[in-house]
């Protein structure tokens, strides 16, 4: 181990080579870092999907946004550690360490735990937080791992599912700031759901009834529990092919029209 002067409190602490060394930072001034709700992340960082796994099969699986990998995977393991409050402190955090993707741990009858990385497509949103524990897996759950994805408790749909488009009733206040004229380049907008969609997915048609007529529309960009990302609005004028609900959103067949696509592509 190494003994650090901490930069937050100046109390002289010990810990393995990781973030903690990196920064200066001692267990109880660790924080994650702030990063901004709803947005892109700040030019220096990425975002990505880390799968902590584990001998026996056990596994987590988080959404991170660092600026480096190995900062993704001490974050991942951070919150691990402070996430289990029965075995850990915060002072656990000095002991992290890693050889490469393989957590150091020289107890005795340890097993191997492995924490891989994969940097996601810059577009990919996170929600505020730098870790966002997506899912799990435990040995016991082998039978259902053909049924659920790792990173979701949603049952995947069926294979032979026909793709919908997305019709939302709702006010031109709510959404003339998702208008395309209005949207900063390179952000995308999202309509808030309840639960996870599963009868749309990416390149699908997001379309948005007013008062009887359907005045914008968005290619879907991810589905995700809660929301359903897509692209700027674009404005049209067609008849809905069904009422939508008060509230919430109803499935439609995909609606043809040679109305405006998303900017850059042809109908």
């Amino acid at each position: 181990m190494t003994e650090l002067t901490c930069s937050g409190c100046d109390d002289v602490f010990e810990t393995n080579p990781n973030y903690l060394e990196r920064t200066g930072v001692c267990p109880d001034c660790f924080e994650f870092p702030d990063v901004y709700h709803d947005e892109l992340p700040p030019d220096d960082y990425s975002v990505y999907l880390v799968a902590s796994t584990s001998a026996g099969m056990h596994g987590a699986y988080y959404r991170v946004a660092a600026k480096t990998v190995q900062d993704a995977r001490f974050f991942a393991r951070a919150y691990a550690v402070l996430e289990d409050t029965t075995n850990n402190t915060r002072d656990s955090l000095a002991t992290i360490e890693f050889d490469g993707e393989r957590v150091v741990d020289n107890r005795v009858g340890a097993g191997v735990t492995i924490v891989r990385a994969l940097e996601l497509p810059t577009a990919e949103r996170h929600d505020g937080y730098t870790v966002t524990k997506i899912g799990t897996r435990n040995g016991d759950d082998y039978e259902k791992q053909l049924d659920y994805g790792p990173a979701t408790m949603d049952k995947l749909p069926d294979p032979d599912m026909q793709y919908k488009d997305v019709l939302v009733h709702t006010t031109e206040e709510q959404i003339d700031h998702k208008l395309e004229e209005n949207v900063p380049d390179g952000h995308q907008c999202y309509w808030t759901v309840n639960g996870t969609p599963q009868q749309t997915r990416v390149l699908q048609r997001i379309w948005f009834e007013v008062d009887g007529r359907i005045v914008a529309a968005g290619e879907i960009r991810s589905v995700e529990t809660g929301r359903i990302w897509f692209t700027p609005l674009w404005e049209v004028d067609l008849e809905p092919p069904r009422e939508p609900p008060n509230q919430g959103f109803t499935y439609v067949d995909e609606i043809e029209t040679d109305q405006r696509t998303p900017a850059g592509q042809t109908p």
